[in-house]
């Protein structure tokens, strides 16, 4: 199970929150890398927490890298239109100046026998984990059949609960398999949403009882009145939701989610390109004028890398492949 409990809390300082050192710029043998701007492939359609979340990180990547980052967006598939062309079709010399947006545990849909799917986690290469967003559960806040996560149990016990869950795979759509195996008689269809924006707007309209969704994306609708949050997914309350149950404190059920972001570059990039992109990351994530963005913007800044990276990407496919999302029953 994704051992979470460890993550520290985004704090004032830039070192401390990610427990790094000054970095020193990397030798390469190409002194000038990167020579061009430098490519940010969001595989999301704008708007959405992931593309929100690296348009602010790309200014101060650009300030370490010393050329520009443009964020660009290739959408579709559950992300994977953006990640076949990363493992199947970008080359280490022609796409050297490109990175990958690679979301946990979006990329584990290739664990679903209908993806047909042959990549596998060792298909991408990761450079370094970026930040952490609890899943969340929400309704729409005037809506007086749900009063609190029991409600909901309830409800979904006697007929569907219908639910804006993202695309089937994600993180949000695991947190409802794993309800589905916990709960017995617990049962869901799914309406697939155009992003996060478009999940707001199902719920609003009365399209869809619950949202499934991440904490750092949908507060804002929180505090607006929209939305009220009915339970977070996550081993213990989480800090910017204190008064919101864990699922796991309403059944006694252990279930967690979250939106794991993470960067990958082409595979055999030279290891001095590589290091070099590596130690700018670093740099800016210590920024400490980014990480007060990104504690306004309610993103949780996580950095890791090497086998510490690797033991979360493997920790999350065990709760992707104990979720078996796709063994569930649900009508998108």
């Amino acid at each position: 199970m994704f051992n979470l409990k460890k993550i520290p809390l985004l704090a004032g300082t830039a070192l401390a929150v990610l427990g790094l050192t000054a970095v020193a710029p990397a030798t390469v043998s190409a002194a000038d890398f990167p020579s061009k701007p430098v490519q940010l492939q969001v595989p999301f359609a704008p708007g959405g927490g992931a593309d929100r979340t690296f348009r602010l990180f790309a200014p101060y990547l650009a300030e370490e890298l010393g050329v520009p980052v443009k964020v660009t967006n290739v959408a579709g598939g559950g992300g994977w239109v953006s990640w076949s062309q990363v493992v199947n079709d970008w080359n280490p010399r022609r796409d050297d100046h490109k990175l990958a947006v690679v979301n946990i545990p979006h990329i584990f849909s290739f664990l679903n026998p209908d993806m047909k799917r042959s990549e596998k986690l060792e298909s991408f290469n990761f450079l370094a984990w970026h930040s952490y967003d609890p899943g969340l559960w929400l309704v729409r806040a005037d809506d007086e059949r749900f009063k609190d996560l029991d409600d909901v149990l309830e409800y979904a016990q006697k007929q569907a609960i219908i639910v804006a869950p993202g695309s089937f795979g994600s993180d949000d759509h695991i947190g409802v398999a794993f309800a589905q195996q916990a709960v017995p008689g617990f049962k869901a269809k799914f309406v697939t949403s155009r992003g996060d924006n478009s999940k707001i707007q199902l719920a609003l309209g009365g399209h869809v009882d619950l949202i499934a969704g991440n904490v750092g994306f949908f507060i804002n609708s929180i505090e607006e009145g929209q939305l009220r949050p009915i339970a977070v997914l996550h081993p213990e309350r989480w800090p910017l939701l204190p008064d919101v149950p864990t699922f796991e404190e309403i059944t006694g059920k252990r279930n967690i989610t979250y939106a794991g972001r993470t960067i990958a570059t082409a595979n055999g990039l030279e290891e001095e390109k590589r290091q070099v992109y590596l130690d700018a990351i670093k740099r800016a994530m210590a920024n400490p004028e980014y990480i007060a963005k990104e504690k306004a913007n309610k993103n949780h800044l996580q950095f890791a890398e090497g086998d510490d990276m690797w033991k979360l990407l493997r920790e999350g496919q065990t709760v992707a492949e104990q979720a078996a999302y796709w063994k569930q029953e649900g009508v998108q």
